[in-house]
């Protein structure tokens, strides 16, 4: 059976998926509403070995040609910096719902987090590596860590075209509508 799910006019397809659904939740008689005032994903989808959660962000031309003006580093005083601020956003949405399913003790299997733009990829590639670093990927204290938070390599960051190459036969579609 095909699940298929429409958010943010994205529809998603995914053939082997046990789950798909929205995540964010805002309608309180939903049965995924989670209520608490924190962040979430998107959509996030359970397969029979990994979850896929999935944050959806498109900005203008204006706003992308912005963030590619700016340097990689914050500049101290800045009250705004776009590429700072949606790495600190995208981040905490991953953080949260990490939180969010911990304590449903639904942290069962691996995660992959994949951030749905409408970048370039080496816009992608950039907001990438700085989540790698952030979030933190992978076991950042070796001494004290005994888990991973996530793994490094399952940390996406892609546009439509770089889904079709890398997601398409692994998950399912992914199609812009309207």
């Amino acid at each position: 059976m095909k699940l298929t799910l429409t958010e943010e006019m994205f529809e998603f397809e995914f053939p082997a998926a046990k789950a798909l659904y929205k995540f964010d939740e805002r309608e309180k008689l939903s049965p995924t509403y989670h209520g608490a005032p924190m962040q979430a994903v998107d959509v996030m989808a359970e397969f029979d070995r990994f979850q896929v959660w999935i944050e959806i962000k498109e900005f203008t031309g204006e706003e992308i040609a912005a963030m590619k003006e700016e340097g990689d580093q914050r500049k101290k005083g800045d009250d705004y910096h776009n590429k700072a601020y949606l790495t600190k956003n995208l981040k905490h949405k991953f953080r949260d719902t990490f939180l969010y399913r911990y304590c449903e003790e639904k942290i069962r299997k691996p995660i992959l987090y994949i951030c749905l733009t409408n970048f370039d990829d080496a816009l992608n590639g950039f907001f990438r590596k700085e989540l790698q670093k952030q979030l933190p990927a992978g076991r950042p204290n070796v001494r004290r860590w005994t888990r991973e938070l996530i793994a490094k390599e399952r940390i996406f960051v892609v546009n439509l075209q770089s889904w079709e190459r890398n997601f398409t036969d692994k998950l399912g579609t992914c199609l812009k509508l309207g």
